[in-house]
Order: structure tokens, then sequence, then C-alpha cells
């Protein structure tokens, strides 16, 4: 089975969205070998190859959740709320809850799966993170560290 991946989904021209691929730029050169960084799209259907029967998925996004700007959140999916047609924290149309959701009934999910969720500012076209959200940053990396254990 292969270890483990770190994908950041987002859309780097939408400001906030793209906080996950910004901070898997700055985890480039930090993590040990063996960890494979992906940049995700926002089509987060895209992305059954990367994660398929790993070891480990470690996933970053943006979300609206109603926290400060710039806040951090972790969980698994277990602690994903379902789906039943309210109104999702994902700023993607098909989300991290569908990828995983379809990646389970496909038999070919990663074993241990965490994410790290940033709560968004702004999201209007633009290429730079809100100050709030960009303090994430170095934030949501250094978590990402310790949970490989580096």
């Amino acid at each position: 089975m292969p270890g483990t991946v770190v994908v950041g989904i987002g859309n780097i021209i939408k400001r906030d969205d793209g906080v996950g691929v910004y901070v898997v730029r700055a985890l480039e050169g930090r993590v040990p070998p063996g960890v494979d960084l992906v940049e995700g799209s926002v089509y987060c259907a895209d992305m059954h190859g990367c994660i398929e029967n790993r070891r480990k998925a470690i996933f970053i996004d943006g979300i609206d959740a109603g926290e400060e700007p710039g806040a951090v959140l972790r969980f698994t999916p277990e602690d994903m709320p379902a789906k039943t047609g309210g109104a999702s924290m994902s700023v993607h149309d098909f989300g991290l809850y569908d990828l995983i959701r379809t990646a389970r009934l496909m038999d070919r999910c990663p074993g241990e799966i965490t994410i790290y969720a940033v709560q968004v500012k702004d999201v209007e076209t633009g290429t730079e993170l809100s100050p709030e959200v960009a303090a994430a940053v170095e934030k949501v990396c250094g978590l990402v560290i310790e949970e490989l254990g580096v």
C-alpha cells in the first residue's frame, strides 16, 4: 500500500480558496521521503487517482463554516456532516466529502484520513490570500509536519 499523500485543495485565482495549494507549496522540502505532495483542483473528483489505496491522506482546504477568518479546524471524515441537501461548508461543487464517499464506495479509500480546514474570508477573484488566511498557512504546515511525525 502506498504511503502518505498530502493534498492541498483550492483555486489560487479565488484568493483564500487557494489556501490548500499554498500550504502544499510551503511544505515542499519539509516532508520526509515517501510523502507525496499534491496540488488538488477545485473539482475533487479529479483527485481519486492520487488518494487510491494510500495508507494515509491529509487534506487541506478552505471552508466557510462561520468561524473567524484564518481559523484552523482539524477533523476526520467521521466528523464531517452528512450531506442531506443542506448547505455544505465546502466552497466547491464536488467537494472533499464527495471524494471520500465515492472512494469508500469503490473500496479505494485511504486507511487514515485527516482534514485541515481553514476558514476563508475572501473568495473573490484575485491571487493573494487575505492576511488572516495567509497567517494560517504556516500554522497548518506545522500541524501537518507534526502529524507526519517529522
